[in-house]
């Protein structure tokens, strides 16, 4: 008997995890992000503007991507084989016309979250290996081993996936398609122990980060999105 009370005092434990993702309370245009999380850009892109706005009486994360891409980050450094749950909500004001699903000349999307995976070098198929060899010594050493995409699309249907067309490491998944409804929120809840071994075959050593992140480079034209609640927890 006294196991299983402290079996159940375990799980209600995993349950009640505190959210592994800091809230955002502060940003621009009147100050700094909230610590962790911080811009992350891609070389050589025009930015996206990201501030902090009220809307619906809470904090929310505004991107606008002009001709241009970029997200926030919240670093993380979590064991990978744990079943760590993602939730968040977004909304989008408009799509884009010219965007197509995991190529390289329409590869841009209103509203898209990454979560930056590691795994073992020696897991990665040889030219996979080299290649990341390569790009963390010539372009960022903390590039991660793989990353999961979910997108928001134009086109593809919610569960279209797909690798990108600019890397192997980068598995994209489709969770909003054509018939989702603008100017709405709409809520997401992903597993990301069982996107991750569908995706690469097994559970990643660590989860290095959430990125939130609107592009419209490749198309050249312009997005408007919103993030709220982003949560990151354990479930029993």
């Amino acid at each position: 008997m006294r196991g299983l009370l402290l079996a159940l005092l375990a799980l209600t434990s995993l349950a009640q995890a505190d959210n592994q993702l800091t809230p955002w309370t502060d940003g621009p245009p009147t100050g700094q992000w909230s610590a962790p999380w911080r811009e992350a850009n891609i070389p050589r892109l025009k930015p996206s503007a990201r501030s902090l706005v009220e809307q619906d009486g809470r904090a929310v994360l505004r991107i606008e991507a002009d001709a241009a891409a970029g997200g926030l980050l919240h670093p993380l450094d979590l064991p990978g084989e744990r079943p760590w749950q993602l939730s968040w909500q977004w909304r989008s004001e408009r799509r884009l016309d010219k965007a197509r699903f995991a190529t390289r000349e329409g590869d841009d999307y209103v509203a898209r979250v990454y979560v930056l995976l590691d795994y073992p070098l020696a897991s990665l198929p040889f030219l996979t290996r080299q290649k990341l060899r390569l790009a963390r010594t010539f372009y960022d050493p903390e590039l991660p081993a793989a990353t999961l995409s979910y997108v928001w699309d134009n086109r593809a249907a919610p569960g279209s996936h797909a690798r990108s067309a600019y890397s192997e490491t980068v598995e994209m998944r489709v969770l909003r398609g054509p018939e989702a409804p603008l100017g709405q929120w709409l809520e997401e809840r992903r597993d990301l122990h069982a996107d991750a071994i569908a995706a690469f075959g097994s559970a990643p050593r660590r989860i290095l980060g959430v990125v939130f992140a609107a592009d419209s480079d490749n198309t050249g034209e312009s997005a408007e999105s919103y993030f709220a609640a982003p949560q990151l927890r354990l479930e029993p």
